[in-house]
């Protein structure tokens, strides 16, 4: 179904599906926020207008539920608030609401009572999937993914096979080495986006001489991009797929360079999933690096390049990696410098969440790289359009720290905060160079 289109039966559908999914946490997020707005002052899109702030955002999701988990809302809607989209209209707001959620949790760590606003957003979405609002490349991406068919476009063939060529440059590994103590696991999203990420994790993970490997194909486009859109099944599919290979592999230890959402899916969520605790570890690069300087195995030289780290969301405020990277970083750089917001508040870019992945100036590079054009409807593209502008927005006051930091490098370790602040720092005539964590301490060893 297109977004053009509405049908009654097809939102009650989805309705039931998504009530399925209650579970008691969930059933707090519904019930236990007073409406304070607290968490309005973390979230990167509340200067875009007061609709996008976290609690109008995950309102429709509190219609859907309490529509379907209590009778009364059913008989007295307007006194319980328990509603269904009765129009096209209706759909297409919640889908703006929901796609203007970068999920960065900073609305979560604000809220006096726990609840996370992000989460509820992300169930929205997946409410919207299965009444077909889903961004056109966004649903080609889940699709190709889920199909497998994203291993078969000669685009997308080219760009793993370049990375894999410089990988074999710098290192003498054995792809899909059983056994391997160490299995590093790069997405085609980094092959795309961050190449020198995957280049320079394999230069670090052969200095270090431990046994590693890697795949020979991409697993994925980004771990279960499906997840991003809310498609409960398609993220089951590929998160098994993976298990799957990786479990055949049987490392101890399993690494991330991307610090995105791949990180904290296989490290948190994994288990969930597949239905079993697995025997690895998740590690992400930076827990690797820290120890291996601290411990001398591996020396860098220094530089006095003014650098700063923008924090992913999912590594730093969920994972907990929030000043591994500044210590690596300080080592390499006598003139790194943290940015003004640095820790557990640190500002989202404002592109997260699939959001900068599927703006306008990303759709024509995926296009060019896919060989296709993508079939927008007018209802489409004028939400893209205001999408983009409203990203730019968001990333402002990120973009403002790190114009005030001085540095002329930005370092991050995530797909699409690399991707969203070069987007914004360009637009805000910020003059700094993007580098992943990687690549920095890759630069710099001895």
């Amino acid at each position: 179904m297109s977004w053009e289109q509405f049908k009654k039966e097809t939102v009650q559908v989805a309705a039931k599906k998504t009530a399925s999914h209650l579970t008691p946490v969930s059933l707090h997020f519904l019930e236990n926020c007073v409406g304070c707005a607290l968490c309005e002052v973390n979230c990167p899109f509340t200067p875009v207008g007061e609709e996008y702030g976290p609690v109008s955002k995950a309102e429709p999701l509190r219609h859907v539920l309490r529509h379907e988990i209590n009778v009364l809302p059913k008989l007295f809607p307007w006194l319980f608030d328990g509603k269904l989209p009765k129009s096209k209209e209706e759909l297409d707001k919640w889908v703006d609401l929901a796609y203007h959620c970068t999920n960065c949790g900073l609305c979560y760590i604000t809220c006096p009572f726990g609840i996370h606003s992000g989460e509820m957003i992300a169930q929205l979405r997946g409410f919207l999937a299965q009444t077909g609002r889903v961004p056109s490349l966004l649903k080609i991406m889940v699709d190709a993914e889920t199909s497998g068919m994203f291993l078969e476009n000669p685009g997308f063939k080219q760009v793993w096979d370049n990375v894999t060529s410089q990988v074999r440059n710098v290192a003498n590994v054995e792809l899909d080495k059983k056994g391997a103590k160490y299995l590093y696991l790069p997405s085609l999203a980094e092959a795309m986006i961050t190449p020198g990420a995957v280049v320079s994790t394999v230069k670090i993970l052969s200095k270090l001489g431990i046994d590693w490997t890697m795949p020979s194909k991409p697993l994925s486009i980004r771990a279960p991009i499906g997840k991003l859109a809310g498609d409960h099944e398609s993220t089951m599919i590929i998160a098994k797929k993976i298990y799957d290979y990786i479990k055949n592999i049987n490392p101890e230890y399993l690494v991330f360079s991307d610090g995105g959402y791949p990180y904290t899916f296989f490290r948190f969520e994994l288990p969930g999933v597949v239905g079993e605790k697995p025997s690895f570890k998740v590690l992400h690069l930076v827990e690797i690096l820290v120890d291996a300087i601290n411990q001398g195995k591996l020396k860098v030289k220094q530089t006095n390049e003014r650098i700063t780290w923008h924090s992913p969301c999912r590594m730093g405020r969920f994972g907990g990696l929030i000043e591994e990277p500044a210590e690596v970083l300080s080592k390499v750089s006598t003139n790194f410098v943290k940015l003004k917001s640095h820790g557990l508040f640190s500002k989202c870019c404002g592109g997260g969440n699939s959001i900068a992945c599927i703006v306008p100036p990303t759709q024509e590079m995926m296009e060019k790289l896919m060989g296709m054009k993508l079939e927008i409807t007018p209802t489409e593209k004028s939400f893209l359009d205001k999408l983009y502008r409203d990203m730019l927005i968001a990333g402002r006051e990120k973009v403002q720290e790190i114009k005030e930091s001085g540095a002329t490098v930005v370092s991050t370790a995530c797909v699409g905060c690399f991707h969203t602040l070069g987007f914004t720092t360009k637009a805000y005539g910020v003059n700094v160079t993007l580098k992943t964590l990687a690549e920095v301490v890759a630069e710099n060893l001895e």
